[in-house]
């Protein structure tokens, strides 16, 4: 117990300080960089407005007879007050538009419009220039009406109307599934690059004939989100001899006493604390990170099934799930070939297993049983389409795979509606297969 003690606090403090990056990363650092533009601007344009200077007095005199001493604080105060309420209705309505869409799709909706960029500027465009108004008014003074910040205020608040329509359409543009599902296929192929590296410094199997000395188990419940692979590095450097293997991969679901790893050793102290080491090295939060591989396919999973099943009947989107998944899986087929010396001693003494395709093809047979659940032949034909075209590709053991899968199918096959197009396909695919 004294042992684990420093680990437990470390393993919590790691937590917290990535639970609070992620949040500043994914939604709080644009606003607070936009709302901090706007609070210097206020100061600078106090300072503009009590600062006699002949530049200056001429640009407030121009101003002025626009803007006329008595209205700038009524302006300011009507900006104020308009914004705080023009923001919160519309945010509040866009929100539940963005809701609906989650409801009918997935709940990954709701997190992609919030981590949107342009949505996070918009936002803090909006509160800032109203911060900025209340600034502004706290400030005046009887002998120095605000013109100049009246000015700019009246400005960029027609620069936020502007900015309101292109929010309105953006959202809706962001809601359309096909959207959606784009975006989802491109961060799992973003973060399908980034975990090349850790494929590619890692083992796909054991080559360690010692016995496993400590098993590492999950202590929490949540989503592996990172792996500090320099932490394992620097670990197994004073443990020399081991062998990690690792029983999880990013993105993955897990609870309370899940293996996370094992370690192959003789002496079983050295063992258990490389295996303490593990569990400080593996991240696990309480929500799922969008930028692993796992994740986006997860994401894009859910989508296609409820769409291909009797939950939605919407064969229309659980077609272009299904295309999505199958330009990542006809991707990552390309690159599956194991290179030279992938198992190597070269390489560190890690065993991680590459599981993005392996997902991707256990989606895609329980498309095959949504589509049997739903009678959709269709979906059944775009599904055996997809079979069709990764086996164009495939070889080894992802070829078997996929043969073995449309083998299985038989049975799901049959129970559907008839159809020349289905049945032709299979027939294809699976030449034994018997008539329906």
């Amino acid at each position: 117990m004294t042992d684990s003690g420093p680990t437990m606090v470390g393993t919590r403090l790691q937590r917290r300080w990535q639970h609070l990056r992620r949040g500043l990363r994914d939604f709080v650092a644009v606003p607070l960089l936009v709302i901090t533009g706007f609070m210097v601007l206020a100061v600078l344009s106090i300072i503009g407005d009590r600062t006699h200077a002949p530049v200056l007095d001429a640009v407030r005199s121009a101003t002025q007879k626009i803007i006329g001493d008595q209205a700038a604080t009524t302006t300011l105060q009507a900006i104020a007050t308009a914004l705080v309420t023009v923001t919160s209705i519309t945010f509040s309505m866009l929100l539940l538009a963005v809701q609906q869409t989650a409801a009918s799709l997935s709940p990954v909706v709701f997190d992609q419009f919030v981590r949107r960029r342009a949505n996070q500027g918009f936002l803090g465009f909006f509160v800032g220039l109203a911060i900025f108004a209340c600034i502004v008014m706290a400030a005046v003074r009887d002998d120095t009406p605000p013109v100049l910040a009246a000015a700019t205020a009246t400005l960029l608040t027609g620069l936020a109307l502007t900015c309101l329509l292109v929010l309105v359409y953006t959202t809706i543009a962001q809601m359309r599934p096909a959207n959606v599902l784009r975006q989802l296929h491109d961060r799992a192929l973003r973060a399908h690059r980034r975990e090349r590296d850790l494929i590619r410094r890692t083992r796909r199997r054991e080559l360690s004939t010692a016995r496993v000395g400590a098993t590492c188990r999950c202590d929490a419940i949540g989503y592996v989100i990172g792996i500090d692979l320099e932490c394992m590095t620097r670990a197994l450097a004073r443990v020399p001899g081991a062998e990690i293997r690792l029983h999880i991969v990013l993105g993955q679901t897990l609870a309370y006493g899940d293996v996370i790893a094992t370690v192959r050793h003789e002496d079983e102290r050295a063992a258990q604390g490389l295996a303490d080491e593990v569990r400080v090295a593996v991240l696990i939060d309480t929500e799922p990170d969008l930028n692993t591989a796992g994740t986006g396919i997860d994401s894009i999973a859910n989508i296609a099934w409820t769409s291909a099943s009797t939950a939605q009947q919407n064969p229309e989107v659980a077609r272009q799930a299904l295309h999505t998944l199958r330009d990542l899986a006809a991707r990552w087929i390309e690159h599956e070939a194991v290179p030279p010396g992938d198992d190597a001693e070269d390489r560190l003494p890690i065993v991680y297993p590459d599981g993005d395709l392996d997902r991707i093809l256990q989606v895609l047979y329980s498309m095959l049983v949504a589509a049997q659940e739903s009678h959709q032949h269709l979906t059944a034909a775009h599904l055996l389409e997809t079979y069709e075209t990764l086996l164009s590709s495939a070889t080894g053991e992802v070829a078997e795979r996929l043969r073995d899968d449309v083998t299985r199918a038989r049975p799901l096959l049959a129970d559907m509606p008839a159809s020349p197009v289905l049945q032709r396909i299979h027939r294809r695919l699976d030449p034994s297969s018997a008539p329906y």
